[in-house]
C-alpha cells in the first residue's frame, strides 16, 4: 500500500513527531511510506530535520521518502484532492485543524485532546466525514475525542523507547523532566519547587531535585527565574539536556515527579499521556505524580507509585517512600514492569494491526 505521514510540526521533533515518524519507520518494510512535507517545511533544511530526529528518537528514516506537497498554509484546495487520492491511507497529526482527505483511508491522530471548533458548521462536519477512524494517545485523550469530534476513535499509546533508559546505582535525587513552556508554565515547575523546598525544611537534606527539559532561546528567562526562586538549596537545572545526561539522571534518581496539570480545568494544560514517566519507571525511578490526564493510565495508585491530588499529599508521599526502603525498592522493580506495557513494539504491533484490518 501507499502510505502519507503528515505532522505539520515535524521540526520540533516532540512526542508527536516520534509518534507519526515511528509509524513511518514500523510500516516501511511492507508498504511505500511517504512523509508528506506542507509549504513550511519544504522550505525547511528537510536533511538536518530527519538527521535530528533519528539522533534523538533514535528512528530510521533511511528508507523513507519525504515529499513535497500541496498541504498547510496557502496550498491549493483542488490539488490537495487529487494529491492525497493517489494514497491508500493517510496518517495526519491534528493541530486541531482538519481539511478534506481524499485518500482511501484517513486516519487523523489526537496528542491533545483539542476542541470541536468547526462541529456546528456543515463545511466542518463534511470535512469530518472524510476521515474514518481517530487515534488517541490515551483513554483520557479519547473520552474528549469522542464527545466533541463525533468518529470512532482507538487508544494506541505513544512508543516509548524503554530499552534506552536503566536502573543505575540510585542516589538520594528526585526528577522532573518536561519543557521549560516559558509562556504557559504548563508542566509547574515553580510548583515541584515549593514542595522541594518543603521537604528539605523537614529534614530531607541529602536529597536534590533535578528538573530537565527542552528550552527555546524564549524560554531560557524562565529558567533564570526558576534559578533565582531555587537559590540556597540543592535543585538543579538542565535545559536543553543531551540524551545520554538524560539518560544518566533517570537512572541515578530514585523518585520521579510530575505537575502538569496541577490547579487547571481546561483538558488542553493537562498531561495528555506522560512520556517522561514512563522513561522514568523504566529506569526504576518510582512515579509520584498528579492524579490528573494519562498519569492516571500509567501508574497504579500504590503499586507502581502514587497519585497525588494536592502539595501535601505530594510532599507526604515523598517523605514516606524517602523513610521507607523496602517500599522504594518495591515500587522501583513493580514501575519497571508496568513500564513494559508501553513499549515500542506493543506500539509497532498495533499500528501493523490498524492498517492490515483497512488492507
Amino acid at each position: 500500500m501507499k502510505i502519507a505521514i503528515y505532522s505539520p510540526y515535524l521540526d520540533t521533533s516532540g512526542g508527536g513527531e516520534k509518534y507519526m515518524m515511528t509509524i513511518a519507520e514500523a510500516l516501511v518494510p511492507d508498504h511505500q511510506v511517504f512523509v508528506l512535507l506542507d509549504s513550511h517545511l519544504s522550505s525547511l533544511d528537510i536533511e538536518d530535520i530527519k538527521s535530528k530526529i533519528e539522533s534523538f528518537h533514535k528512528i530510521d528514516l533511511s528508507n523513507i521518502k519525504f515529499i513535497n506537497s500541496p498541504l498547510g498554509k496557502g496550498s491549493s484546495f483542488f490539488s490537495r484532492l487529487f494529491f492525497l487520492k493517489r494514497f491508500d491511507f493517510l496518517f495526519y497529526l491534528t493541530d486541531g485543524s482538519i481539511f478534506l482527505s481524499t485518500a482511501k483511508n484517513s486516519a487523523i491522530h489526537f496528542q491533545v485532546p483539542f476542541r470541536n471548533l468547526s462541529k456546528s458548521s456543515i463545511w466542518g462536519r463534511f470535512k469530518l466525514s472524510s476521515w474514518k477512524l481517530a487515534i488517541c494517545n490515551s483513554l483520557f485523550t479519547q473520552n474528549i475525542i469522542k464527545d466533541e469530534w463525533s468518529i470512532k476513535s482507538e487508544i494506541i499509546y505513544p512508543p516509548v523507547s524503554i530499552e534506552s533508559f536503566k536502573p543505575l546505582k540510585k542516589k538520594k535525587m528526585i526528577l522532573s523532566v518536561g519543557r521549560f513552556f516559558g509562556y504557559s508554565k504548563v508542566k509547574k515547575h515553580e510548583i515541584l519547587i515549593k514542595a522541594f523546598k518543603n521537604i528539605f525544611s523537614k529534614g530531607l537534606k541529602e536529597w536534590s531535585l533535578h528538573i530537565a527539559g527542552g528550552a527555546s532561546a524564549e524560554d531560557l528567562d524562565y529558567v533564570k527565574e526558576l534559578k533565582k526562586i531555587s537559590n540556597g538549596y540543592p535543585i538543579y537545572f538542565y535545559p536543553n539536556s543531551s540524551f545520554s545526561n538524560l539518560q544518566k539522571l533517570y537512572g541515578e534518581s530514585s523518585i520521579y515527579w510530575h505537575a502538569a496539570g496541577f490547579g487547571e480545568t481546561d483538558p488542553k494544560n493537562m498531561e495528555h499521556f506522560g512520556i517522561s514517566v514512563v522513561e522514568a519507571m523504566s529506569a526504576g525511578c518510582v512515579p509520584v505524580v498528579i492524579r490528573k490526564g494519562g498519569l492516571t493510565e500509567i501508574v497504579t495508585e500504590g503499586q507502581s507509585g502514587f497519585l497525588w491530588d494536592n502539595l501535601e499529599q505530594l510532599e507526604d508521599f515523598t517523605v514516606n517512600l524517602v523513610k521507607n526502603r523496602n517500599l522504594m525498592e518495591r515500587l522501583s522493580k513493580e514501575a519497571r514492569v508496568k513500564s513494559r506495557k508501553f513499549d515500542k513494539e506493543n506500539f509497532i504491533k498495533s499500528i501493523k494491526r490498524l492498517v492490515d484490518k483497512n488492507e
